[in-house]
């Protein structure tokens, strides 16, 4: 865990996030455009505001910036159909859990069934 994270941050979960490089698959790629989240995660120029998306197969959430710990308390992504969930610190696969043991191939499909709700 960054130190940042430990002292600040919200991400924490069970497991891991197996590959930080999913940021810049084809599947997440897709998947942010088809949504329309504007968001260039790991960039310097990555949009904080964003709103984020939401429909009943997914959500996908920013970071939170501020101090409402209910807020902060929320997973970034959910996968619904299943409860896969996903934490990230400031940007996207960023020092991240999740709350199952998923290979990367795994969730690169969980992507591409969030696209297909599109």
């Amino acid at each position: 865990m960054e130190l940042g994270n430990l002292i600040f941050g919200n991400s924490r979960g069970e497991y891991p996030f197996p590959n930080r490089d999913i940021v810049k698959s084809e599947e997440w790629k897709e998947l942010c455009k088809k949504a329309q989240v504007d968001i260039s995660y790991g960039q310097p120029e990555c949009n904080r505001d964003f709103n984020g998306f939401d429909n009943e197969i997914f959500t996908i959430r920013p970071y939170y910036w501020g101090d409402n710990e209910e807020i902060m308390e929320l997973p970034n992504f959910i996968y619904k159909p299943t409860n896969f969930q996903i934490q990230w610190y400031k940007y996207a696969f960023r020092d991240s859990y999740m709350n199952q043991n998923l290979t990367e191939d795994e969730i690169l499909n969980i992507f591409k069934e969030c696209v297909k709700s599109l």
